[in-house]
């Protein structure tokens, strides 16, 4: 009889044999027996895959979430400039809705989901991408024009928590998964300034990070603190030649704050080395966009999504479209990833893959998609 050998392997050396395999296969592997799937199913496996690009299109009341496996520049044909990905799932989420904002932290996505044009009402939803698991959010105020939210992760209780501005009535709530109750938080540093109403975030280090202007509409930054569930405000990067503190789009990368803006015929990119330190403020790159190929009149703004350790980026341009550029040849070309996304309101986001399940959170009323 032929010997059973993961049977008689100790649980440690199964679960580091199974974290090591793609996404894809991970998935299969939770049907051979059920044991695997309790051991893949339990908070306790960690997979051990690189981070994932999540990118969710929106139109016509039909949303989509699509995730891929990206390599770095080790792995890629950087002669060719062209970045390798794979295709792991492909979702329709919602049906008679649209996504009007994406916010990813840890294993989780923050979803914000409005219901009609005429009548425009959100909700939020929080899910894992690759479960495709999902979990519905009563909002704790009831006028959505005036609302933006964030989501957050503690690193040191392991918590998610989501929390929502009111920049109109000042009043702010957090909602911590799992509770099932929103908590209304003290008067904070938002109060008073003015951030985009029902958008989401980016997050560093687990706290959420919104722009917002002030009365005098100048350009400020508005960070969460999970933790302490305290505001805090700053500054975003200095005038140069006279510009001025210029709009711009946040994101996060290489455990910094990144803050990006186009000026004429270039994309400038901002990294907050230190962070909160205003002086830290560093120019990583100035792109010229006659080296893009498209007509500058038409880029309207560039997110850097992935700085690669050679120096290329993956860039998100005018929400339909992802670019590659190359730090070496300083050229760009168009990610086919996206080329269905023509026209859509596109959210584009790195984040961890896990089979982290809702209904360990005490959660009874989890949805699929």
């Amino acid at each position: 009889m032929e010997q059973d050998f993961f049977t008689n392997l100790p649980l440690d050396i199964n679960t580091n044999i199974l974290s090591r395999l793609p996404l894809r296969s991970i998935a299969i592997s939770k049907c051979v027996c059920k044991p695997w799937l309790n051991l893949l199913e339990s908070n306790d496996f960690e997979i051990k895959t690189p981070p994932a690009l999540a990118r969710v299109t929106s139109n016509n009341w039909l949303s989509h979430c699509m995730i891929f496996e990206i390599e770095d520049e080790e792995e890629a044909d950087l002669d060719s400039h062209d970045l390798h990905y794979n295709r792991l799932t492909d979702s329709k989420i919602y049906h008679g809705s649209s996504i009007a904002g994406v916010a990813a932290n840890g294993s989780l996505l923050l979803l914000v989901v409005v219901t009609t044009y005429s009548n425009p009402t959100c909700c939020l939803h929080i899910c894992n991408p690759i479960t495709r698991k999902y979990v519905y959010l009563d909002l704790p105020e009831a006028y959505t024009c005036y609302l933006s939210f964030g989501f957050g992760l503690s690193k040191i209780s392991g918590q998610y928590k989501v929390v929502c501005i009111n920049t109109f009535s000042g009043s702010h709530h957090v909602y911590t998964l799992g509770t099932g109750t929103w908590r209304r938080l003290e008067d904070g540093a938002p109060s008073g300034f003015n951030l985009p109403s029902i958008t989401a975030q980016s997050a560093l280090n687990g706290n959420p990070h919104w722009t917002l202007r002030d009365p005098k509409q100048r350009m400020w930054i508005c960070g969460f603190d999970v933790e302490t569930e305290c505001f805090s405000i700053f500054s975003t990067p200095p005038p140069i030649d006279g510009r001025g503190r210029l709009n711009g789009k946040l994101a996060a990368l290489r455990d910094c704050l990144c803050y990006s803006y186009t000026w004429d015929d270039e994309i400038v990119i901002w990294l907050m080395k230190e962070y909160q330190v205003e002086e830290s403020w560093t120019i990583e790159y100035k792109l010229s966009t006659t080296r893009f190929g498209f007509d500058k009149t038409k880029i309207l703004y560039v997110i850097p999504i992935k700085i690669f350790k050679d120096g290329d980026i993956l860039m998100l341009m005018n929400s339909n479209q992802l670019i590659y550029y190359s730090n070496k040849t300083r050229t760009t070309q168009k990610i086919d990833m996206f080329k269905d996304a023509s026209k859509k309101c596109t959210f584009a986001l790195i984040f961890t893959p896990s089979l982290l399940s809702l209904e360990s959170f005490g959660i009874k009323n989890v949805l699929s998609f």
